[in-house]
């Protein structure tokens, strides 16, 4: 099986070193039959990608160089289109992964052909805590429930934890790149689970979202607009449901009001909005997540062009 590892690259030449170590590993790890493509999208076009070692001369490695800075959607798409892989992992360049991160994702694709999305188990890192992400078997079974994703938000903390099947990347996705980073793999996973595409849960710990203080996950207000941007687009998309928009767009709105808002402004929502409330104390309740009322953003960030922030993509 070979697998493509798509990289949106923004200045990042502080995590290259480490990067390559991590996806070589990786490589040295696999079985027999199985192997890599690793696509290097640079998106800070006035910046080279210093790769070093036997990576510069591998056939397998390569870098494609945006006309201009597009952002993450628009580098993951590019990588897409030059992809030769069956499955393809979507990786932000300062992503971690174990060593055998893509041999046991690979096992457990095999096992499960007509999966769209293998998800594994990850850690998430703040600035005040590490944790396991799913850590409780309610939590775990929300991973592929569509409905959880439009009442609470997204369960994946990034794509860098999945193994994609790349035919089942729908194409409204690939043709309508978003501008403002921050929820292009949201836009993603709502695409597949509204089409009744199936996602795998591996429980094994795989990926770990570092924490930079730069992440776009942090700043909500980015993320959020991104997320309105792709229900502008699903707007437009002929035969998906109003009602499921609708849906992510009040609790969005709704989540906002509470995160902003005074003792007042909750009690308002509260009452204005009892079955969303009541939804977010169950998925607290029941996944044990410290920021259980707040969905579970992704983590990408990128340079000012696309964002107004600062980072790596």
């Amino acid at each position: 099986m070979l697998v493509s590892i798509i990289t949106p690259f923004y200045e990042g030449n502080r995590y290259i070193e480490e990067y390559q170590e991590m996806i070589l590993e990786n490589e040295k790890n696999l079985k027999d039959g199985d192997s890599l493509e690793v696509l290097i999208v640079n998106d800070s076009p006035k910046t080279a990608v210093a790769l070093s070692g036997t990576s510069l001369i591998r056939k397998n490695w390569k870098i494609l160089t945006n006309n201009e800075n597009i952002g993450i959607h628009g580098s993951r798409i590019n990588g897409l289109s030059e992809a030769s892989g069956e499955y393809v992992i979507f990786l932000d360049q300062d992503d971690l992964l174990t060593e055998n991160a893509v041999p046991e994702l690979i096992k457990a694709a095999r096992g499960n052909g007509d999966a769209a999305v293998i998800v594994a188990n990850a850690y998430l890192t703040q600035e005040d805590f590490r944790s396991e992400w799913y850590r409780t078997a309610y939590h775990k079974e929300k991973i592929g429930d569509y409905a959880t994703y439009r009442h609470i938000g997204t369960q994946i903390i990034s794509p860098g934890q999945c193994l994609i099947k790349k035919d089942k990347i729908p194409e409204f996705w690939i043709n309508n790149p978003l501008r403002k980073n921050g929820a292009d793999d949201y836009f993603l996973w709502i695409l597949l689970l509204q089409a009744g595409e199936k996602f795998v849960y591996t429980d094994e710990v795989l990926y770990t979202h570092s924490y930079t203080g730069e992440n776009i996950s942090n700043r909500t207000e980015k993320t959020d607009a991104s997320a309105y941007e792709f229900l502008d687009l699903l707007s437009k998309k002929e035969g998906f449901p109003e009602k499921d928009i609708k849906e992510i767009r009040t609790m969005l709105s709704v989540k906002d009001g509470f995160r902003n808002g005074g003792a007042g402004e909750k009690l308002r929502l509260s009452l204005m909005h009892p079955l969303i409330m009541l939804r977010n104390f169950r998925f607290k309740i029941g996944s044990h997540t410290k920021y259980g009322f707040n969905r579970a953003n992704n983590q990408h960030t990128q340079g000012p062009a696309n964002s107004g922030t600062s980072g790596n993509s």
